[in-house]
Order: structure tokens, then sequence, then C-alpha cells
């Protein structure tokens, strides 16, 4: 046994009571239980005045008292039977061994009677040996009880029996406590493993993603930058899967901690909004926000779990949604004065969950539908997180999902109460009207739905013909989306500074405020950030890690001391500290930290956790003790273990924070912010100047309105991509189009001009979208006419945009003269390496039968068939790959 268990641990001290008090209420002899030393466990039972009142109250009584039954227990052991012995007192006991596993773990004793008179002069003897009255000594000897010496061994032999029952319970009870212990030790292993490989793994990943941010800082072409980003995309994948697998084994080990604090829900809306919003960078889908004003403004919970289970139902939902929105509600529902029950939900527009897939949702590493989803990170560990965490919170988790519509993600919490008063609310009393100027229809239906919630009424505006008649209709707000801000808007609101204009941007977009009345509203949008607008309030956002504002200060005049064992890290931390041109030291080990702090004073020192020798936590003990100096001087810990609750155990070993490896920028910049005297911080004016010069500068291509497509996109990457995606399916898209239109397929016609007006509006190809929304409208109403006469010059003004973009994105294509047309046996061999290849998502195997697909003609529809594989396979779109190869195979 890993622990020296106990009789007591075994078998409750109640049951030896009541076992030893029925067998000495029927024998009418003294009965005790000890432990393995012979120390009692239990009270006796019918116990002598002889021997309780006076040979046991003797010190040396009561040692030879244990050691007699001790031996006693050990005769009756080896000779395998019940015996009965004299003790050194004259009485006559028995005992019987308590056995678990071949050891001793106590006795059962019984006796303390005699057979005849006692001897008086014995008893003299032992009491003036005892220190005891001799006379007081030898009268409590005559009140023995004298017993037969026949019913001493009858009770002795039932004794025996009684004590092997015993040692059977408590040998049962071990062997169950034996099977618990290996169960704990397995899953402790585990835990442990998983505690140490994220912390091995955390170190190598600070050097990742922290030379990916130092890179990103130099001149780059566009590749690599690209290519460096994805480095550290991946990077952070990689985190949240180890968070998650880590979680789950706490969960599974019992070791899950939930500690509820005080906190505002808003806050943790806040939170989740700035995490999620960079997900959505590339993506065609909005986030909505929809939270009730009068959720009580704080309550007591688990903040950090309640948080973990939203950003979970969060990203899955953008995971698996490519156009559309995502929806967070927020609600409640009272239980009592004191109580509410929280209520969640996460909608999406997303591939949604086939009805037979329901059951699996919340089971450990599952991932549904894993052919389709294969291209999708995760661990399948989410939402099987989500439902522990909740039970365990006393809340309940649910799902509905319409395959290939959209799911809907909601759990309920209950929560105590500790400030009831409404989370937002709009301070002024009088009437409040507010128009929108917004062309997304997500945005639109939800601004008016949030304004009416906070007792505003709306106006909708359609155009800019109707942005005068609102000057009438006594409108103090007026909120516009970036993809609307024309010169007819700005012009509007430079000359109607009564009207206060809140600026609809994406969340990464950064815009110099040209007027006094201009407010600048990032998405999402929701009533906290629609109420501050009219109360006339800052609206906060949280850091971005993608933008450089971070850097909005310097301090050339602090010093500040690095100590971590890994030169690569102090390397990371040094290099992104850069910017701030502190005076930044560093030091190697714990005792090289303590040498320099003896010799230099530093405004703040980052402390490695995890150090060989000395660790973070001995030497900010050390520096606390013998180096008063530094008692306000702030110690942060760098911890690459990642567990929540992790500041309360560095503040209570003498450490003021902590930033976790590996290091975000963002983080570690407002760390030293927050911790470093304010007299040391200045403005950086180099920032100042480049944030008023403004960084989204429209590049001139062709007679696109770069401008607007900036505003309605946010950023210049994503323009980019948009735009490089929009130029390689102009060819397609323009045959596509054409052919519905001969075929006066109205249905499919409108579909892909609806689709072309759309992207060409993104693009800011206005007059290309107006053509197609005019063109639209004709297969809504079924004009055939009028779609025979305008299609052509539609498709013209498409077509002359392959002119226009082929210098951004033109690639040269291959000559097919001199190939051979492909044989239908060589094509079925490689659509069979093709579908190989697929089955195991093995990209560079896709691309190489692509290469080998390359070195062959194909003419006609078998051009065009090629050319949307290759496509697909870009895209890694194994449900179009699968389509576009049976319906190779069936075109034969």
């Amino acid at each position: 046994m890993n622990k020296e268990l106990k009789l007591v641990d075994l078998v409750k001290v109640e049951t030896l009571q009541k076992i030893q008090d029925a067998f000495s209420n029927m024998t009418g002899i003294a009965a005790l239980t000890t432990d393995a030393e012979g120390v009692p466990i239990t009270k006796g039972s019918n116990i002598s005045d002889f021997c309780f009142e006076y040979t046991r109250k003797t010190p040396l009584g009561c040692s030879r008292c244990e050691k007699c039954d001790k031996y006693g227990a050990e005769i009756a052991l080896k000779e395998g039977k019940s015996i009965t012995y004299f003790c050194h007192a004259g009485l006559m006991d028995f005992a019987a061994p308590l056995m678990v596993d071949g050891k001793m773990i106590g006795s059962f004793i019984g006796g303390q009677v005699l057979t005849a008179l006692p001897d008086e002069e014995q008893v003299r003897s032992i009491a003036e040996e005892l220190g005891i009255d001799q006379e007081e000594y030898v009268k409590a000897s005559k009140k023995v009880n004298i017993v037969p010496k026949e019913n001493i061994d009858k009770a002795a032999e039932f004794l025996y029996v009684v004590a092997n029952i015993i040692s059977d319970i408590a040998y049962g009870r071990y062997l169950a406590y034996r099977a618990s212990e290996e169960l704990e030790r397995a899953t402790n292993m585990k835990s442990d493993f998983l505690a140490n490989m994220s912390h091995e793994i955390r170190t190598p990943m600070n050097a990742v993603i922290g030379m990916a941010e130092m890179a990103l800082r130099e001149e780059l072409s566009d590749n690599a930058r690209e290519y460096i980003n994805e480095i550290k995309t991946s990077a952070k994948s990689l985190l949240t899967i180890i968070n998650d697998i880590l979680d789950f084994s706490k969960i599974e080990s019992g070791k899950m901690d939930i500690v509820p604090v005080e906190y505002e829900l808003m806050s943790i809306i806040n939170d989740v909004t700035n995490i999620v919003v960079t997900r959505l960078e590339d993506k065609d889908v909005e986030l909505i926000l929809d939270v009730d004003p009068n959720i009580p403004r704080k309550l007591f919970g688990d903040n950090d779990r309640i948080k973990q289970i939203i950003l979970n139902l969060t990203n899955n939902a953008i995971k698996f949604t490519r156009q559309g929105q995502v929806i967070i509600r927020f609600g409640y529902s009272k239980l009592s004065d004191n109580e509410i029950l929280l209520k969640c939900s996460v909608e999406d527009t997303g591939i949604g969950i086939k009805k037979e897939d329901l059951s699996k949702l919340f089971q450990s590493f599952q991932q549904l539908d894993s052919k389709r989803n294969r291209n999708i990170e995760g661990t399948g560990l989410g939402l099987a997180i989500c439902k522990q965490l909740l039970t365990i919170m006393n809340g309940d988790i649910s799902v509905e999902s319409e395959y290939e519509k959209g799911s809907c993600f909601s759990f309920t919490l209950p929560q105590k109460i500790l400030d009831g008063e409404a989370s937002i609310s709009v301070k002024t009393e009088e009437p409040i009207v507010a128009a929108g100027f917004i062309s997304n229809k997500y945005i639109k239906s939800h601004l008016a739905y949030s304004v009416k919630k906070l007792g505003a009424e709306y106006i909708d505006v359609h155009d800019e013909a109707d942005l005068d008649s609102i000057k009438h209709k006594k409108v103090k707000y007026l909120f516009v989306e970036g993809a609307c801000f024309s010169d007819e808007v700005e012009w509007f609101a430079e000359t109607n500074p009564q009207i206060t204009i809140a600026l609809i941007t994406d969340s990464n977009f950064i815009i110099t405020q040209n007027f006094s009345n201009m407010r600048i509203l990032k998405k999402p949008i929701y009533a906290l950030n629609i109420a501050a607008i009219f109360n006339d309030e800052n609206v906060r956002y949280g850091n971005n890690d993608q933008r450089e504002d971070v850097f909005d200060f310097i301090a050339p005049e602090a010093k500040v001391l690095i100590v971590d064992d890994n030169a690569i890290n102090l390397t990371v931390a040094v290099g992104l500290l850069e910017p701030l041109q502190m005076n930044v030291d560093t030091a190697l080990s714990g005792k090289e930290a303590i040498d320099k702090i003896t010799h230099f004073r530093y405004d703040i020192v980052f402390m490695d956790h995890m150090m060989p020798e000395l660790d973070g936590v001995e030497t900010t003990h050390i520096i606390r003790r013998l180096h008063p100096e530094y008692n306000n001087v702030p110690i942060i810990a760098l911890t690459a273990n990642a567990i929540h609750n992790t500041m309360e155990m560095f503040l209570k070993e003498g450490m003021n924070d902590f930033v976790a490896k590996p290091i975000e920028i963002n983080v570690l910049v407002s760390k030293v912010k927050e911790w470093l005297p304010i007299e040391k911080i200045q403005k950086n004016l180099v920032w100042e100047e480049r944030a008023k010069q403004g960084k989204n500068k429209a590049p001139k291509i062709g007679d696109l309105d770069v401008r607007t497509a900036l505003n309605l996109l946010g950023s210049e990457k994503l323009y980019w991509n948009v735009l490089r995606d929009y130029y390689r399916v102009i060819e397609q898209k323009v045959a596509t189009i054409k052919s519905y239109e001969q075929a006066e397929n109205c249905s499919a016609y409108t579909i892909e001009v609806h689709a072309l007006k759309s992207a060409s509006k993104q693009i800011g190809a206005h007059d290309l979208s107006e053509k197609a929304a005019e063109l639209e409208m004709a297969g809504n109403t079924g004009n055939i006419e009028l779609i025979h006469k305008k299609t052509d010059e539609m498709l013209l003004k498409y077509r002359s945009y392959i002119e226009v973009l082929a210098p951004y994105f033109a690639v040269n294509k291959q000559d097919d003269s001199g190939k051979q047309t492909i044989t239908k046996e060589m094509r079925d061999l490689l659509f069979e390496k093709l579908r190989c290849a697929m089955d195991d998502l093995d990209m560079d195997a896709m691309e190489a039968v692509l290469e080998e697909m390359k070195q062959y003609r194909y003419e006609g529809q078998a051009k065009e068939l090629f050319e949307q594989l290759q496509e697909a396979v870009n895209n890694i779109d194994i449900d179009s790959l699968e389509e576009l190869l049976k319906k190779w195979e069936d075109f034969d």
C-alpha cells in the first residue's frame, strides 16, 4: 500500500464500538479494540476499576497494558486460534488479531477477569512497582469478576470468530481502497502528463508566436507576411487544442474548480466580442449581439467558466458558418429576489447538424460529419467541456439544428444577484429619435430592434435623398454603415452639427473623425454601445493584437528585468517590448536575478514561473524577504501553466500579476502600462502622427471605388483577398450567366446576377452592381425581353475587369500545344489517386495528382471541369470535388 492504512481507515470506530459492546454485554466480560501497537481506539466495555481507574492511569501501567494487548494478539496470530493468557497485573485476558492482506492492523481484546480469588501479595507487589496505593489496589482487585475457565475459553473462541469477520470486512474495504488508489494514480499520471505536456509545448510556442510577431514588424513581401500570419494563427489554434485537453482532463479527474466571484456580464460580452471578431475578418459573416438591457448589473458566479462556455459555442458557430450571421443572445428570468436564471444562446446560419448526429454532440472527441468537416480544426472536446462545466454549475445546455440551414445552442445557468440595477440604460428621459442608413440586412434589422429596445424611436433611411427629410423629424442620431458613407453623407454630417453621426465600421478599421458630431461605432453593435452613443459616453473597445495601437506610449526612462531560463523566451520578450524604448535587462536564472536586483533598481520584474534550482516563486520569496527596497516593485509572473485561478496563487506567493505564455503582445504591453510608474510613461508621438494620417490609403484600380470598398470591408488585406476571388471566377461566371440567359432559366439566372450584384458592390464596381441589380429585378418579374436585351452589356462590363485585375492576379497559362488528350483509362486512374488523397485529406497528394493531370490536354466541357477541379482543390472543398468527379464520369 502506498499509504499506511490503519484499522480506523477501513472500519468505522462506531462500528467497532457496537460490536465490542455487544460482545461484552453478552459474555459479561470486559472488551477493548486496539490498533496494531496495542493503543486503544475504542472506549472500553465493562472495564473494571482495577484496570481503568488504577492500572492504566499510571504511565508504566498503561505502557505495560498496551504491550500485553499486542502480545496476546501476536500469540493468537502465531497459533492460528484463540488463546488465553495472564496480563502483567495478574488478570486473565484473551486476544484475537485483526488482519488485512497478511498484516495485523489491530486486535480485539477481551478478559480482565479471574478464575479464583486474587493473590493479595502479588497485587501489593504490582502496586508498589506502579506507584499505586496498595490497599486501594487490593480493594479494587477483589471487585474483579471471577469467571470459570471454561466460560473464558468459549468467550475467547467467540471473540476470535468475531475478529475474523471484522478482518473480512476490513479486507474488502482495503481492496476497494486499493482499486480507488490505482484509479486515482492513473488519473493523476494522465493529468500530470497533460500538464507537463502543456508546459513543454507552450515554451517553444512562445518562441514561435513571439518571433512571428517580431517578424511582422519587418519589411516583408505580401506572400511572406501572409505565411507568417498563418504560422501565428496556427500556433494559436494549437494552444486552443492544448487548453481543451487540459480542461477535459481536469473535469475527468474531478480537479476542475468552480470559483464564483462578483462580475458584470457586460464585461464578459465585451471580452468575448474582442476575441471572436478577429475570426470573422476573412468571412462574409455578421456577428450580432442581442442583449437584454435589464440583466442585473452585478452577478455572482464563475465568470471565467461562463466566458469559456460562450467562447466555445461562438467559435464553433463561426467555424461552421461560411456566410450569413452568428447571433449571441443574452436574457434572463427571475428565480427569486436574489437569483436569476441566466439564458444565453448562440445561433448561426451555418452547415447545421443531421438529426441522427444530435445525440453524439456532447460526447468527448467527437467531430460530426468528419469527411465533410475535415478541413475544420478542433479536438471535438469543446461541447463536452461546455456540457460538463454547466453540469458542475447546475446549468443545462440544449441544441436545435436544421441540416444545411444552421444551429442554435442554448444554455441556462442560475446566478446570484449582487446588484439588481439594469446593466444598460439610457440616462435622458427626453424622447429619442434615431435614424439608420444601413445596407447590410442583418445590421439594419438588428439596429432597429436594439434602438427600440432602449425605448427610442427608429426611422429607416433608404438612400441619400431621404437625408434631408429626417431633419424635420427631430432625429438626434443618425447611424450610418461604412459602406453607405458617401460624399453626400459626409456633406450632410458636416452641415448638420445638431445630429450625431454614428459611423458603423468593422472592428479593425481605423478612421480619423473629421467632424465634432461624428462618433465611431465599431461592430458588433448592440444595446450597450448604442446606449453609450445616446448617453454621449465613450464607446470602449478591447485591444486587437493585429493592431499597433497598443504602442501608443513609450517609456525610455523605465528599467525592466526579464527572468527566464530559456534564452529564446528572453529574446522574444525583449523583442516584443522593443517599440516601448525601455531599458530591458535579462537574467537566465533566479540566482542571477537576485544578483542583478542587488546592484540595479528596476521598475518591473517579469519572473518566469518554472526554472531549475530556484523557481520563480522561490526567487520572489527571497526578493521580498531580503530586499525591502523591492516591496513596492511589481513582480509579474511569466507562466506556461495555463490553469484557472492562477492569479490567486501568484498573489498569495508575493507576486503582483501574471502573463501567460505564449506571450500575447497586447497583454504584455498592457501589463507594462498598468504597472509602470505613471511619471515614466510618455505619449508615442510617432504613433499619434501615423494615426492622424490614417492607415487605409485607397489604391487606384480602374474605375473601382476602392475607398468605399475599404470602408465596407474594414481591412485592406481582406479587400485584396475578396478581389482575388472575384477575378478568379470571372470567365466561369460569365459563361454560367450566359448559359442561363440563353436557356431562359429565370430562377438560376436571377440567383447568379444577385450574387454578381453583391460581389461587385463589395469590390467597389458600382456601375456593374447597378446593371446586375436591374437584371435581378427583371429575373424576379420574369422579364425575359429585358434580360436578353441587357445581359450582353452587363457581361461586357463584367469581362472588362479581367484586363483591369490581370496585372494584380494573372498567372501564366501553360500552352496546351503538343500535349496529348487524356484517355479515359488514364483519367480514371488519376481520379482513383485523387479520391485516395481526398480520403486522407492529403493536400500534397491532391496537388501532385493535379500536376499529373496538367500534362494532358482537355477540350470542351472537360476543360471547364478541370478548371473547376483545380479551384475545388485550392479551396479544399471535398464535397465539390466528389461532385465534379462524378459529373465528369457521367459526362462520358
